[in-house]
Parts: C-alpha cells; structure tokens; sequence
C-alpha cells in the first residue's frame, strides 16, 4: 500500500468497536489535537506530516478525539511519537463500549497497528523511544520489540539483513529522545 493509499480503520479494528471507534490520517493536526497535545507534553503539536487520530463516536453521533499519534518520516525509517489518549473522550464511552476498547489492546495500540499497516511500503522500519513502563508494554503487543539501547523499540515489518538493521538502529539511536 503507498502512504497515499485509503484503506478502511475496520481491516484493522475489531467489530466490537466498529460502532464507536475509527482511526484516520489528518493533514494538519493542530486543528484537532493542539489542546490535547498542549495539556500532555506542554507544546504545540509536530507540524510535520503524518498524524493519525483515534475519534470516538457518541450515542447521539458526536466526535470526540480518544488518541493521537504522530508518525514521522526520517530518511529510510519513520519515527513514532507524541502519542497521547484522551481520558476526557473515554470518560464520555459507556463502560461497555471502554471496557471493549480496553480489551481491545486500547486506543494506542490501534493507532500503532493501523500506522504500520498504512505505512509499510513507505519505510524500513518504525522506531519508538518509550521510556514509560505502561506504554511500552502496549508497544510491544502492537509490534515493537526492544533494542540494544535503552528506550528505542522497533518494529521489523519486513526482511532486512542483520547489517542494514544495526545501522538503522545506530542512525535512531544517535538521534537521542525524539
């Protein structure tokens, strides 16, 4: 699939969330995200491509913003970070619709399953830097597995010779936090 290529969030999203849940890609995020972004990591969010939502229908069909995360492209890789959820959109779920959503893997990990799905042609791999214990235990259900390094996980969508794989992640690492 090429990075301009639509697919439908329902490939990815389990039926039990197929009512109240989608995930899409949106040009410019601060229409959407800058408050969410501003109140989690206390700056305005990336102004670089590649920013996919999570929205949250309500019963009497308002859209709410449940997550975000941001993609980043960097030469052969793409970057992931800035994610964030929105516990003021899953306070508005019902428990039912929480609790599958919770069950699920959560908002996060749909936005990771659907980047690597969308972007797979796009790039070598995906990198995270995930410090937090929570987090990267959803990182790794998604797809990302450790490095050598402390806090860069990757995701291995396809084959890659041992060699290209080092220096891929000696070229993230020498980036430090992202």
């Amino acid at each position: 699939m090429q990075s301009g290529e639509h697919f439908d969030a329902r490939e990815i999203l389990p039926p039990a969330l197929h009512g109240f849940i989608t995930i899409s890609e949106v040009d410019h995020s601060q229409f959407l995200i800058s408050d969410l972004f501003q109140r989690k990591f206390g700056h305005p969010p990336p102004e670089s491509p590649r920013h996919l939502i999570g929205l949250y229908r309500d019963a009497v069909g308002g859209i709410h913003l449940a997550g975000y995360s941001h993609m980043m492209p960097f030469g052969d890789v793409y970057l992931s970070g800035g994610s964030c959820t929105n516990g003021d959109t899953a306070r508005r779920m019902t428990d039912a619709q929480r609790n599958a959503l919770r069950d699920a893997g959560g908002m996060w990990f749909h936005l990771l399953k659907y980047a690597f799905r969308k972007y797979a042609d796009c790039c070598d791999a995906f990198f995270g830097h995930c410090g937090d214990p929570r987090a990267l235990e959803v990182a790794l259900a998604a797809g990302f597995i450790k490095t050598e390094h402390q806090h860069v996980i990757v995701n291995w969508h396809k084959p890659l010779h041992p060699n290209i794989q080092r220096a891929l992640v000696a070229k993230v690492h020498a980036l430090g936090t992202f």
